[in-house]
């Protein structure tokens, strides 16, 4: 398996645009997971909400990082382990969080593909002077 994560120079390619969204709705549920979570852990809500706002900040900021290189994917990637540890106080974070990372791997890994794909397209396009050939 090729573990190059290095992105597409499209400025809007598939492996950004996939892995920016679904950091941006996993900040939003980690966000709302923080809410229930102040409800039923009312010991812990220092430590609550600055878990989880620091996860749920991070996660959006790290969108915003992934045209900056390969590091912003593996960053994204770690950034799973804390949003899956909710689950230590809202137990339905166990399943939520490592659905959003499986979906995060398949969007990296996909997106990448995808990229590939119409990098290839636009090659032999430009290789045939601009003609389709279809």
């Amino acid at each position: 398996m090729d573990l190059d994560l290095t992105p597409s120079p499209r400025s809007h390619g598939a492996q950004r645009m996939i892995t920016a969204t679904v950091l941006v709705c996993e900040a939003l549920v980690v966000f709302f997971a923080v809410l229930v979570a102040h409800q039923l852990a009312p010991d812990d809500r220092a430590l609550t909400w600055t878990w989880g706002l620091v996860t749920a900040i991070a996660l959006l900021l790290n969108g915003g990082l992934l045209s900056r290189g390969a590091w912003a994917y593996w960053l994204a990637l770690a950034l799973q382990i804390p949003a899956i540890l909710l689950g230590l106080q809202v137990s339905a974070m166990w399943v939520i969080g490592l659905g959003f990372a499986a979906m995060l791997a398949y969007g990296i890994v996909k997106g990448r593909q995808l990229d590939r794909e119409k990098d290839a397209v636009d090659a032999r396009l430009l290789a045939s002077g601009g003609t389709d050939e279809r």
